[in-house]
Parts: structure tokens; C-alpha cells; sequence
């Protein structure tokens, strides 16, 4: 089977980026099964922009017309890619497949500012090529697949695949330092609007004493929770900057607790990373994370239930039996099952 995967940046390991980071290892883990003749073919270009967005469709555009069409699959592992489906669609009679991470771009309040939403715009019409273009259709988690169906209306062949966490998630937690008379909530993640990380600042200004709020990473909001911080000296809250794929394991480890407040997520990884680890893990309950994936996580409805809820934790302890299940089920993600599901979809196409 020759194999064909596009996506809109070269997949690298560490890249920060979710969408690539799930080619990186979808492709790395097919080429073990040594089941597929696999070609690798995309251009070489960055999307974090309009202008970049521009520059991006135009080079993978040139680069896609000059394709062979000689493939048995094409996989676009990046919905937003959707002009790439509706151009392949046209030119090679192969069978084309699509990921469908989220769609979030059709989400009313995730978006800020008028620059996000005039990009948000541009993209809302590469979703929805993909959808319409594409021969099958993945999806990573069952909230995505029913919104698509409910938002586009269609009917057509479509799975639900989940993604993976690194095998570095699944190694024996390091003991707990006991010397440390704070206790530490950790947050990984971007600082989009929709991770909706203000609701932790808000929690931190409820239970401030004896607690660490550690919180990694960076976007457009970081400025106005760095506002937030310093006009309530919110003294326990510290910004760590961006967490590297490497020292994940090690920033999870240093944690007693794992907040992730989304208001919206396809997926939802940092959850199973943290539950990996064995850490209790927190969400919004008002914020959209599929069933599967936020099963063995507390559910907070306010600032004032998730201050609540890491008292309780932190007064308590985070019960050994819930621990033991949430871990085991997290680790049960894994790239080999999301590469041996995503083969069996190859397989039916082609068979």
C-alpha cells in the first residue's frame, strides 16, 4: 500500500503543536507495522497567521498540483488543510482520507480580537472542504464526530480513532517530595482565550495560602493574566513559560494537582497526560471535552467549586482507587492503538 500524508508543517517531535505533533507520531508508528509502502509528502511552511496562512495554501497549493497521483491513500492529517481534499479530490482518483481534530472554528465566543476572527473565517471554509471533499473522514474523539455530523449534516463514512500519549507518560511516577509545605497546582497548555486559564487565576485568588500555582505556557492572553495577577498579588501563581516535550514528564511529576479549565477542546491530551502520571485532574464542566477522555476527572462549575475541589483534594488526599483506574485508563491511549485503528481504515478503503 503506498500512502500518501499531508499536512499544512513538517511534523516534528517536540513541535508544540498538537496537529503535528499527532502526524509525527502516526507516521512514526505506521512505519513500524512494515504494512504500508509509505511515501511522505508535504511542503515546508508555517501557518500562525493570516499572512502565514496565505503564504502556507499558496506553496502547498504549487507543491500538491505537481503531485502524483499514484497513491493508495491519501491521509490529511490537519482538517484545516481542506483546500488540499477538495484539490486532490478533483485531480487523482485515490481514495481520500481526513482527520478531523475539532471544530472549534465554528464555536461562537472562543474567538478574540478582530484578527482571530477574520482568520477564523478563512478557516471555517477549509473545515468545511475537508468534511464535504474527503472520502472517510477520522476523528479523534466521539464530541467531534457528533458535531460534525450535526453541524454539516452528513452521513458519510466516519470513525472515531483516538489519539495517543508518548510512551514517556506510562514509567512509574516519582515519589512525592514530602519536605514541600505547598501544595502545587499545575496547568500545561496554551494561553488561547478558549483554555480559558483566567477561571485557575480566579480559583488561586479564592485559596491563595499554602498553595503553588505553577503554569506553563504562552499565547494572547498571557498579557491580561499577568494583569489579573499582579493587580490581586496573586503571589502564588507563577508563569513558567512554555514547557518543552522533553521535560513534560518531569513538570507533570513536580504537580499534586492538574487543572485544565477548557472551554473547548477536540481532544483534551494534557488530561491524560496528568492522569498518567497519576495526578487528579480538574476541568470546567461548562466547557465542551468528550466524554471519553474527561471520564475519571473532577468536574469544577465555578472559581469558587474548583477552589473547592483542591481543598478537598489537597484536606483529603486523592483517593487511591479513583488514582489506580484514571491512571490505568489513561495509559490505555496509546500511538500503536491509534496507528492499528488508523490502518484498519486504510485496509476497508482500499479492500
Amino acid at each position: 500500500m503506498k500512502l500518501a500524508m499531508i499536512n499544512i508543517v513538517k511534523p516534528a517531535k517536540g513541535s508544540g503543536d498538537g496537529i503535528t505533533e499527532y502526524t509525527y507520531k502516526l507516521y512514526k508508528e505506521i512505519r513500524k507495522t512494515n504494512k504500508v509502502d509509505l511515501v511522505y509528502s508535504l511542503p515546508e511552511a508555517i501557518r500562525n497567521n493570516i499572512s502565514g496562512l496565505v503564504s502556507a495554501n499558496l506553496k502547498m497549493r504549487g507543491t500538491l498540483q505537481m503531485m502524483s497521483c499514484d497513491y493508495d491513500i491519501l491521509h490529511i492529517t490537519n482538517q484545516e488543510v481542506g483546500f488540499a481534499s477538495k484539490l486532490l479530490s478533483k485531480r487523482c482518483d485515490t481514495p481520500v482520507v481526513t482527520t478531523v481534530h475539532d471544530i472549534s472554528r465554528f464555536q461562537k465566543g472562543l474567538q478574540r480580537g478582530v484578527l482571530q476572527r477574520t482568520y477564523n473565517r478563512m478557516v471555517k471554509a477549509y473545515v468545511a472542504d475537508a468534511i464535504h471533499n474527503s472520502d472517510f473522514l477520522i476523528f479523534d474523539s466521539q464530541l467531534t464526530m457528533d458535531e460534525v455530523k450535526k453541524k454539516f449534516y452528513i452521513g458519510k463514512n466516519g470513525r472515531v480513532v483516538n489519539i495517543g500519549i508518548d510512551s514517556s507518560f506510562m514509567t512509574r511516577p516519582k515519589t512525592k517530595r514530602t519536605d514541600s509545605k505547598k501544595f502545587t497546582v499545575g496547568y500545561i497548555g496554551s494561553f488561547a482565550y478558549h483554555k480559558n486559564v483566567m477561571l485557575l487565576l480566579e480559583a488561586a485568588n479564592i485559596i491563595e495560602d499554602g498553595y503553588a500555582f505553577n503554569i506553563y505556557g504562552s499565547g494572547v492572553e498571557a498579557k491580561r493574566l499577568e494583569e489579573y495577577k499582579e493587580l490581586n498579588k496573586l503571589n502564588s501563581v507563577k508563569f513558567m513559560g512554555f514547557a518543552p516535550e522533553e521535560r513534560k514528564v518531569e513538570i507533570y511529576d513536580s504537580f499534586d494537582a492538574f487543572v485544565f479549565p477548557s472551554l473547548y477542546e477536540g481532544f483534551g491530551l494534557p488530561i491524560l497526560e496528568a492522569q498518567a502520571r497519576g495526578l487528579p485532574v480538574i476541568v470546567y464542566k461548562k466547557g465542551k471535552v468528550s466524554e471519553e477522555i474527561k471520564k475519571y476527572c473532577f468536574e469544577a462549575e465555578d472559581a469558587v467549586h474548583m477552589a473547592s475541589i483542591i481543598d478537598d483534594i489537597r484536606e483529603n488526599g486523592y483517593d487511591d482507587k479513583l488514582r489506580r483506574k484514571a491512571t490505568a485508563y489513561a495509559r490505555s491511549f496509546t500511538w500503536r492503538k491509534c496507528a492499528e485503528e488508523t490502518l484498519k481504515v486504510y485496509d476497508e478503503i482500499v479492500n
